[in-house]
């Protein structure tokens, strides 16, 4: 560096420091004694020649079990936090400049370190008091004695006063969920308006038996939320919202809140998914119910009938033993339309006519129903959306395709390291190559390509293996597409690459093929 070479980040810990050398020191204290036996790694530099600025991407990794003067007591909990320096020299190379850009806050939050605040200490009180279950006892003397809540959440709908929400909070985090746990991930306050903002999560298992609450599930939920916590001019807080996601956290342990869905087309839904076929759903929908989807193995499906009888393959002959499971429903009364969001999961063990032999792969694939019923409450009409090449993958079938024959065969013949000698059969003689990449940048001919590419699969990679992930083609301008996935481990010598370094690369990666 240079003797006065400055530092600058807009980070809490560092907001004071504004030289190298200050910082430098800053980082031997934090390195060597709150954090020994700390690492760290270069993810990626680069240096752009008309700013003469380098650029440092870099994660550190420590665990705080030392006393360092200014810092709270070891903790003893580790941080994995994420940074970039941008390092500026001058003319003789010398560092003159440094800045950190750093989620200070975050890192913090890792090892349980507080930053000093501004919070009112009532709010921050108020917090935990809730958090921890110690109902109204413990929390009302953070608050007024009329505080108010408010949250658009179901399960919270009709609680309007913090009393009642702090007695909510003890029967869940002391009685249906006990031994339950949270974190407190950031805290800030805006002293204009008089409002704390809290960034929780909260951890639990339905153990416990609760009124008003199904049975325990022995499901665990890990759920984020905010409160937006207002204090008056004493310090005390008067009004509380919670911004809360209560559907995903009532999904993660089983709980089905009261729904509007009209019950056949829940009851079709289950039917269908655990493959009863048309003898079971037929209670549920007209007996000309239609059937639709965008998706290739269902496109000649019309009606329920169809589609029930071709689930009921699926789940009960090619994947004995499947399971789904009902992530969300909802109903818009305006349309007389429900929506099913779903996720299945199956291993293709068994044979079935039309599909391919059984290739023991598993699949787990989200789809949604879109389900009209008539003025009855029957299911008239079902659309499904769902990505159905992915799930195809994932168990190795291949769909029939558009894709010329010559550009798969192609694209096999290149990945498994065929070299040009295989591969000019499906190219013209003088088949172009691009790409921006720094290794490929001079390569402009499929010939070397190919080539290229053998060193890396045969040479470089021994052993090394792809997917194909997806395929489809534009017949608009003749272009075919490939998404795959290279794996492999370096640890052969190729001329023009470092040598073995016996570590292992998983790249995805698309071809456009014209």
């Amino acid at each position: 560096c240079t003797h006065d070479a400055i530092f600058s980040a807009q980070a809490e810990p560092l907001k004071d420091i504004k030289t190298v050398y200050g910082y430098s020191e800053w980082m031997k204290g934090i390195a060597l004694v709150a954090m020994p036996g700390s690492s760290y790694e270069l993810n990626s530099q680069s240096f752009d020649a008309k700013t003469n600025t380098a650029m440092f991407f870099g994660t550190f990794h420590g665990t705080h079990s030392g006393h360092l003067e200014g810092f709270p007591a070891p903790t003893y909990k580790s941080m994995e936090t994420q940074y970039v320096y941008s390092i500026h020299v001058n003319a003789h190379g010398k560092v003159d400049k440094i800045t950190k850009v750093w989620h200070s806050a975050w890192a913090a939050a890792q090892v349980g370190w507080t930053a000093p605040s501004n919070v009112p200490a009532d709010a921050v009180h108020l917090f935990h008091a809730c958090e921890s279950g110690k109902g109204w006892h413990d929390c009302k003397q953070y608050c007024t004695h009329d505080a108010i809540f408010s949250a658009q959440a179901e399960p919270l709908k009709d609680i309007k006063t913090v009393y009642g929400y702090s007695e909510w909070m003890k029967g869940i985090a002391l009685v249906a969920m006990p031994g339950s746990s949270y974190e407190l991930n950031s805290q800030s306050f805006d002293a204009k308006t008089n409002t704390a903002m809290f960034f929780g999560t909260f951890h639990g298992t339905h153990s416990g038996h609760l009124e008003g609450f199904p049975a325990p599930t022995y499901k665990s939920m890990e759920t984020q939320y905010v409160y937006s916590i207002h204090v008056n001019a004493h310090g005390k807080v008067d009004k509380i919202t919670k911004v809360w996601h209560s559907a995903w956290a009532a999904a993660q342990v089983g709980w089905t809140a009261p729904s509007n869905v009209p019950a056949d087309a829940v009851h079709l839904f289950h039917a269908c998914e655990s493959g009863k076929g048309w003898q079971e759903c037929m209670h549920f929908c007209t007996h000309d119910a239609s059937f639709d989807a965008q998706a290739e193995p269902l496109k000649d499906i019309k009606t329920m009938r169809g589609y029930a009888e071709w689930m009921r393959g699926i789940a009960v002959v090619a994947m004995p033993g499947s399971s789904y499971e009902l992530n969300a429903q909802s109903f818009d009364p305006e349309t007389s339309t429900a929506t099913f969001f779903g996720t299945f999961r199956g291993t293709h063990t068994g044979h079935l006519h039309g599909f391919p032999a059984p290739t023991h792969r598993s699949m787990d694939t989200q789809y949604v129903y879109s389900m009209h019923v008539n003025v009855h409450g029957k299911v008239d009409r079902i659309t499904k959306v769902w990505h159905s090449a992915w799930a195809a993958a994932q168990v190795g079938w291949t769909l029939s395709s558009s894709v010329p024959v010559d550009a798969e065969h192609l694209f096999h013949a290149c990945e498994s390291g065929k070299g040009w000698h295989e591969c000019m059969r499906y190219c013209t003689h003088d088949a172009m190559f691009s790409a921006q990449a720094e290794p490929l940048k001079d390569i402009s001919t499929v010939y070397a390509y190919t080539e290229w590419m053998k060193g890396i699969a045969v040479v470089a990679m021994p052993g090394s293996s792809y997917e194909l992930n997806a395929q489809s083609f534009d017949p608009k301008t003749s272009t075919a597409t490939f998404f795959g996935t290279f794996r492999g481990t370096h640890t052969g010598h190729l001329h023009g690459f470092p040598a073995p370094t016996h570590k292992s690369m998983e790249t995805q990666y698309v071809y456009n093929m014209h």
